[in-house]
């Protein structure tokens, strides 16, 4: 029987519901969203292992284009509505507009790369309309450091709080510097509990968040219906599996 807490994490982790680790590599085709507003980027689709590599290249120039990598980000990153990516790429309408965003941009980029996370994310928190912690949670993971010890930047969505309330009970709603901070040095402590990679775990706590459409509701209204159906023990696989048809997936 599964139990919230660490030992969940620990569950959904060891889950075949949700396919080879290397699905967090896959690549994402881009837009042409993008090249209708004379937006160029350097690919057609884009993953992780591409913009941790955009990355490097901005850190190797003495004036780095971090606005240009946030395009990159939007376009890995958006999915179907376009409303706040319009907004974000209207406040580098002008040059004078461009040198702030990226003055901004930059600053938390350098406070992400020397593992500090609660610098990282005052600098951009609220100073870019439109772009909220689940986006600019993704500018900070990939502008980290890698290989550095302990906890880093990571990517804080609603379907990742989502699954950490699910899972553990411990919530990280609050849009504070503070609360994303604990969120990345708990992930961290899961990293070295289970020795996988921290943003692997991210990256299985989001698809979770997917197969229970960020509601712990239906997670727990499917392990309520297994025992209902006469089942003595409900483990984790379980109640994934079910949930998994239910959603009509059977991977996430």
């Amino acid at each position: 029987m599964w139990h919230e807490g660490d030992a969940a994490v620990g569950d959904l982790l060891k889950s075949p519901v949700f396919g080879p680790a290397d699905r967090m590599q896959e690549a994402l085709p881009v837009s042409n969203w993008w090249a209708d507003r004379g937006i160029v980027l350097s690919s057609s689709e884009l993953n992780r292992t591409a913009l941790f590599r955009l990355a490097a290249q901005c850190w190797e120039t003495d004036e780095p284009d971090w606005v240009t990598f946030l395009w990159h980000i939007l376009a890995w990153g958006v999915v179907g509505d376009y409303r706040n990516a319009s907004k974000i790429v209207a406040s580098a309408d002008d040059a004078e507009q461009r040198a702030r965003l990226n003055g901004v941009l930059r600053a938390a980029a350098e406070a992400s790369r020397r593992g500090d996370i609660r610098t990282a994310y005052t600098a951009i928190h609220g100073r870019v309309a439109r772009l909220g912690p689940a986006f600019f949670s993704k500018f900070l993971y990939l502008t980290s450091e890698r290989d550095s010890p302990g906890s880093r930047c990571l990517i804080l969505d609603s379907r990742v709080s989502a699954a950490v309330f699910t899972l553990t009970g411990r919530e990280y709603w609050k849009e504070t510097a503070a609360t994303y901070e604990r969120f990345c040095v708990e992930v961290d402590r899961w990293s070295e509990l289970f020795g996988e990679p921290d943003d692997l775990i991210e990256f299985r706590l989001y698809q979770f968040g997917r197969l229970i459409a960020s509601s712990r509701w239906r997670w727990l209204h499917t392990e309520a219906s297994l025992y209902r159906e006469g089942r003595q023990h409900v483990e984790f696989n379980d109640i994934a599996e079910r949930q998994a048809r239910l959603m009509g997936w059977t991977t996430v």
